[in-house]
């Protein structure tokens, strides 16, 4: 199994268009193609925080991925961004085994994020 670290990902999606194969996920969402259960979470009081697990993925398709993205709020005072922990673990959707880890500290999310603004951008310009 594979550990990819921040910088790897950065560099990896560099060589990348990754707005077709966002495109392609958010088609094949709305196609009912996708597993994606609800939500799990955990909150914490002391120090405030939350805990979001996500995960899901394309029918009859390679992998499968469990991510995991925190956020504790007095983070700040240790000098740690509050929203940095996320990890997304990668498996093989026939046998369950492992692939890769993905330490992103939440950057897939905000590329995703971005490509998802500009689908929508590019699906209500007006053609004139």
């Amino acid at each position: 199994m594979k550990v990819y670290a921040l910088a790897e990902i950065k560099r990896a999606l560099q060589k990348i268009d990754v707005l077709p194969l966002i495109k392609e996920g958010f088609i094949a969402y709305s196609s009912g193609l996708t597993v994606v259960p609800p939500v799990g979470e955990l909150l914490f009081d002391n120090p405030p925080g939350d805990v979001h697990i996500k995960y899901g993925y394309i029918k009859n398709d390679d992998y499968y991925v469990v991510k995991v993205a925190s956020g504790f709020y007095g983070s700040s005072q240790n000098n740690i961004p509050p929203s940095q922990g996320g990890v997304m673990l990668l498996f093989d959707q026939k046998t369950g085994k492992e692939v890769g880890i993905l330490v992103d500290e939440c950057y897939l999310t905000n590329v995703r994020t971005a490509v998802a603004g500009a689908i929508c951008a590019n699906f209500f310009l007006p053609k004139s």
